[in-house]
């Protein structure tokens, strides 16, 4: 028996691997695009018919024919035909959490009691509308659901007051420390967050319109190997040595091939933890990733507060999840609770700056994407994300619990020594400033210290990395301008691996959206070279409407046409 080939591999069910999956069955623009895009592409499909969509100079030549997935159909096809094509792309998700999409996300989302997301509406996988979320919660009725993103939205920076500010060399895009970059009143309806269990409804939604219910495959990768593997599988290719493909190991031992592999795993590296903790150690503390799926508290720390024992966790970390740890500590029974933290205390509305999601994000984006070097790119990433923050809805949670005694806030402070004592499960921790508040003994310790990206500690990626080496700044791969690991290895890579290329805003759900982007254009490409037997078809179809969306004149496509 012959060993499938799949078209795409995508390794990772979350939201970046979602949006690749949804971006190769889209057959229209993204919404990535810009209204007069999609208008001048609208104008071409509907008079596609009736005038020659082959660019001038192109007359008799074939065009290719495109390979993303789903490309419309005949007319009077009804849009769920479009996902339905019998030459849709063959596309298989692994994943190591669970055999659906979302399954890691949604479960820690309920282990930390999440409510509602950090993003805005319009930070979401689906590659069709940028309103999509939106009109998703409109039409459901449940706008109720989402909260509005105070310190967002206000009055628009007047022409003068900008062109002042550029002047004294400020930029347009920038602003002061301290002072807050406003969004234009009009854009107010952007600037809600949706909640949780909507935007997981929205997914759903979103997996079910381009037909990915059956894609994803429980399955942990441990090796990725590139090259010729004649012995094993039957090439489309006519048995050419010269083909190469992906071979995939998992850690139950199966073999998956693939032409195309996508890495969608977030953060992709090590957690950050101050110190290495022994063995023993490890009953008393965890790190953010290590959290129970099933249990938030610790067995030891869970029993004491059922039985109404005084208890005192201590949460490091300044972020997000160090206080959504805090929170559920407190909300589930923890006498008191202590956060330290390194640095002082952030707030803000993002992960990055707001300067990198309001009206001037462009500005940003085209210096960083037009900076000279890596390594320039990299310094600019570190400083849009600037470590962990609050936004401020949470930090209003923990104000109330600091007036209610049963938190402490304690910045520019750090951990100089642990003492774990196994008789009493309890440890003896000394601090940089002291902390004249700690408790004598604290129960159990949570590093919400988060994770540093580094491709060179994957284990999986060892064979691709002996046999393709590739040049790594700060623990990020450089990658091409498609996100692949080269010019000849269709490895494609997104998330926060992938931040040299995409931006500060690669590991949020707009930079999985740009990442799918250009990675379902690139993984076209590489399909054509495998001369699949597909004829020409509506993808051929899309592909000429595509070559038109650029073209400086759309009226120079009616050239040809008989007048009547």
């Amino acid at each position: 028996m012959t060993t499938p080939i799949h078209d795409v591999l995508i390794i990772g069910a979350g939201p970046a691997g979602l949006a690749v999956a949804a971006r190769l069955r889209e057959p229209t623009p993204s919404a990535v695009f810009t209204d007069a895009e999609h208008n001048r592409y609208q104008w071409i499909k509907k008079h596609s018919g009736r005038m020659n969509l082959r660019p001038r100079g192109d007359a008799g030549k074939r065009s290719k024919c495109s390979f993303v997935d789903g490309c419309g159909g005949k007319k009077g096809d009804d849009e769920t035909a479009a996902y339905d094509s019998p030459h849709r792309l063959d596309i298989k998700v692994l994943d190591s959490s669970g055999p659906s999409w979302l399954h890691n996300w949604t479960s820690d989302f309920a282990v930390l009691g999440i409510s509602h997301l950090r993003s805005p509406m319009f930070f979401h996988p689906c590659p069709r509308d940028r309103d999509g979320l939106l009109a998703f919660a409109q039409e459901t009725g449940r706008c109720g659901e989402c909260v509005e993103i105070a310190n967002c939205v206000g009055k628009s920076m007047s022409k003068h007051r900008r062109k002042k500010r550029t002047a004294k060399g400020e930029g347009i895009g920038t602003a002061k420390k301290g002072v807050t970059l406003e969004i234009d009143e009009r854009d107010r309806k952007d600037y809600y967050t949706p909640s949780a269990e909507m935007f997981c409804d929205y997914c759903r939604n979103v997996v079910r319109r381009y037909g990915l219910d059956d894609m994803v495959e429980e399955g942990r990768a441990t090796s990725i190997d590139f090259g010729s593997f004649n012995d094993e599988l039957e090439l489309y290719r006519g048995n050419d040595p010269r083909a190469k493909s992906f071979k995939v190991t998992t850690q139950d031992g199966q073999l998956k091939f693939a032409k195309v592999v996508v890495l969608a795993i977030g953060p992709g590296g090590i957690p950050k933890v101050p110190r290495t903790l022994s063995a023993a150690e490890t009953e008393g503390a965890c790190h953010s990733t290590q959290l129970p799926k099933k249990m938030f508290l610790a067995p030891r720390v869970l029993e004491k507060t059922q039985n109404r024992v005084s208890t005192a966790v201590v949460v490091v970390g300044g972020g997000l999840t160090a206080a959504q740890i805090a929170n559920q500590c407190i909300e589930n029974g923890v006498s008191r609770v202590l956060m330290v933290m390194r640095s002082a205390l952030k707030l803000k509305p993002f992960d990055i700056d707001l300067d990198w999601t309001g009206k001037f994000q462009n500005v940003q984006k085209a210096a960083f994407w037009s900076a000279d070097s890596d390594e320039e790119r990299l310094e600019m990433l570190l400083e849009a994300r600037n470590g962990g923050s609050i936004p401020p809805r949470y930090f209003k949670t923990l104000q109330t619990h600091v007036a209610n005694g049963s938190l402490s806030i304690h910045i520019h402070t750090i951990i100089t020594g642990h003492a774990w004592d196994a008789q009493l499960k309890s440890w003896k921790i000394e601090t940089d400033p002291p902390m004249v508040d700690s408790p004598a003994r604290i129960d159990y310790i949570y590093y919400a210290t988060g994770i540093r990206p580094d491709v060179e500690c994957l284990p999986f990626l060892s064979p691709l990395r002996e046999k393709f080496p590739i040049e790594v700044k700060g623990g990020l791969p450089c990658l091409t301008q498609d996100l692949a690991w080269a010019n000849d290895v269709p490895l494609f890579v997104t998330g926060r691996l992938a931040g040299l290329r995409i931006g500060p805003d690669c590991g949020n759900l707009e930079g999985a959206r740009a990442g799918a982007e250009r990675i379902s254009w690139a993984v076209e490409d590489v399909l054509e070279g495998w001369q699949l037997d597909r004829g020409e078809d509506a993808g051929e179809e899309y592909h000429r409407l595509c070559q038109r969306v650029g073209s400086v004149n759309m009226y120079d496509s009616l050239d040809g046409i008989e007048s009547s």
